[in-house]
């Protein structure tokens, strides 16, 4: 979903919070996704709104639950614009209770993908697409 106040931001630089341990996979999924978008990415594990030259913070969470393998159950995933923090677009991306096992790669793949559709309105944010 996007946010209407924040319609027209920049998403050039972003700080992705980063959760590490058993999620480190997801975090390089979602930092790698954003860079497949032409945004430069810094990743901490909590970004301060003001942090110094970025456009917009990218926060998630991440369930996974074990059915003979570990499967990725749901994922969320967040950007809002830095330093205000207001909600730029919103992705959601929940299994089914008769689950399959998604790759977890394509799965944030897709869900970015629309997010950035969704998010830049037909307009050209992104430094990848500006070229």
């Amino acid at each position: 979903m996007a946010g209407k106040q924040a319609v027209g931001a920049p998403m050039t630089k972003a700080c992705l919070t980063t959760h590490g341990g058993a999620s480190r996979d997801m975090d390089q999924r979602i930092q790698q996704n954003l860079e497949t978008h032409g945004v430069t990415v810094l990743t901490t594990p909590q970004c301060d709104r003001n942090t110094d030259g970025v456009d917009m913070t990218v926060t998630y969470n991440d369930k996974w639950w074990w059915d003979i393998v570990m499967y990725m159950k749901e994922v969320d995933i967040h950007f809002y614009t830095a330093p205000v923090g207001k909600l730029i677009v919103s992705g959601e991306w929940h299994n089914s209770v008769l689950h399959q096992f998604p790759s977890a790669d394509g799965v944030v793949a897709n869900l970015m993908d629309q997010m950035f559709n969704e998010a830049s309105g037909g307009a050209v944010r992104t430094a990848t697409a500006a070229k």
